[in-house]
């Protein structure tokens, strides 16, 4: 349904009023032309004056005046009538006009105005201008529209600064991450190559402490890999309708031993019937088993993990909790960013960073989302749309 052309509406309103004012001026001078006539024949009546003596007020005509210079005066003083007339209603007409057009200026041309001067501010790069001004319907969704676009804008101008700092930040994050292991393998291999290193059980602890250092370094750009290749638009994500029920249930299967070897609890709801959902196998366990090693890599043993499985609206969640040392306040809000670690609340070191920011990719490569909630413990909500419910057959493993 379109919207009443109030605008259009307003402008034929107003040349309605200014016609009819003119309309009211011209009857005005009119009035003015035949009252005057109305008393110039009254007076004709009586003895005739001269041009003068009418328009000038010198003295009257002398008597015996002819018929013809009577007929000629009274032509003079009609015309003489009439251009008064007229200079009245002229300046009465500019008197309008002017009003008139001010009036018009203030309802149609300072909006307009005001409009073209937020365009050229947008144009020079001033995202925060917006416009205030009072104007008739069509103008003032203009202004609403701008005002949104302009929202908008720098809303995207901040994200990519945002971006760009980040993109910086990383950069820094890479270099250190990657040069500090590189910094401590060169030092060991150097004491080795000098004979610094004079038992075979320290040689043994250095060349241990040399793998680990080289298994780093290659998680690290394997992340940074993997975390490029879910940032291309380009890459092909490709989906497969399964039941996650039992891809659930084997990731549970998997991580139920690990997490017993380290003295942790687990706990896992998975429900006993089948839950058909297209996702990516590969990437999706990628995304959970991140998330399940670093409630493992960063808490301490007899800590309790949970992993719940349950349908939600139109889809899947999947929760993973633990109850250990928790994420500080302070990096909640950008913790699925690629090289934040919550260092200063863990016990250990030595990841990457770049967990839980590809969980996120992933997710959301689903077209789904993760959310991070702390309330008493800290849990991680994956939810995956578009899913089929229907009973299981057989058998739990």
């Amino acid at each position: 349904m379109k919207s009443p052309n109030r605008l259009q509406r307003s402008l034929i309103r107003q040349y309605i009023f200014f016609f009819i004012t003119i309309a009211l001026i011209a009857a005005f001078s009119l009035f003015v032309l035949n009252a005057q006539m109305v008393n110039y024949f009254r007076e004709a009546s009586g003895p005739i004056k001269s041009v003068e003596a009418e328009v000038m007020g010198g003295p009257a005509a002398a008597p015996g005046v002819n018929s013809e210079q009577h007929e000629q005066e009274k032509v003079k003083v009609f015309y003489g009538m009439a251009l008064k007339t007229l200079l009245l209603f002229l300046a009465l007409f500019a008197i309008i006009v002017y009003a008139f057009g001010r009036w018009t200026a203030s309802r149609v041309t300072t909006p307009l105005r005001s409009i073209a001067d937020g365009i050229r501010s947008i144009a020079r790069g001033h995202y925060h201008e917006r416009l205030n001004f009072q104007a008739s319907y069509e103008l003032a969704q203009i202004q609403d529209d701008f005002n949104e676009m302009a929202a908008r804008l720098e809303q995207i101008e901040k994200e990519k600064l945002e971006l760009e700092e980040s993109k910086q930040r990383m950069l820094m994050d890479i270099s250190h991450d990657l040069k500090t292991p590189m910094t401590t393998l060169r030092g060991y291999i150097e004491a080795m190559e000098v004979g610094l290193v004079d038992s075979e059980e320290r040689r043994a602890q250095i060349l241990s402490m040399i793998s680990n250092k080289a298994s780093l370094m290659l998680e690290l750009i394997d992340g940074i890999f993997e975390l490029s290749k879910l940032d291309s638009p380009e890459y092909p994500f490709d989906v497969q309708t399964s039941d996650i029920t039992e891809f659930t249930r084997a990731i549970a299967a998997e991580y139920y031993e690990v997490f017993e070897e380290h003295k942790f609890y687990f706990h896992y709801d998975i429900p006993d019937r089948e839950i058909w959902i297209p996702f990516n196998a590969t990437w999706l366990y990628r995304a959970v088993s991140n998330i399940l090693s670093n409630a493992l890599k960063y808490n301490p043993p007899g800590t309790t993990v949970g992993l719940k499985l349950a349908a939600a609206g139109n889809g899947v969640e999947i929760h993973l909790s633990d109850d250990g040392v928790g994420i500080p306040e302070d990096i909640q809000g950008k913790v699925f960013d690629a090289f934040v670690r919550g260092d200063l609340a863990r016990k250990s070191d030595g990841g990457t960073g770049l967990g839980l920011a590809i969980a996120k990719q992933v997710i959301e490569k689903h077209g789904g989302t993760i959310t991070l909630t702390t309330n008493g413990q800290t849990t991680f909500v994956l939810f995956l749309p578009e899913c089929k419910i229907t009973e299981r057959i057989g058998k739990a493993k």
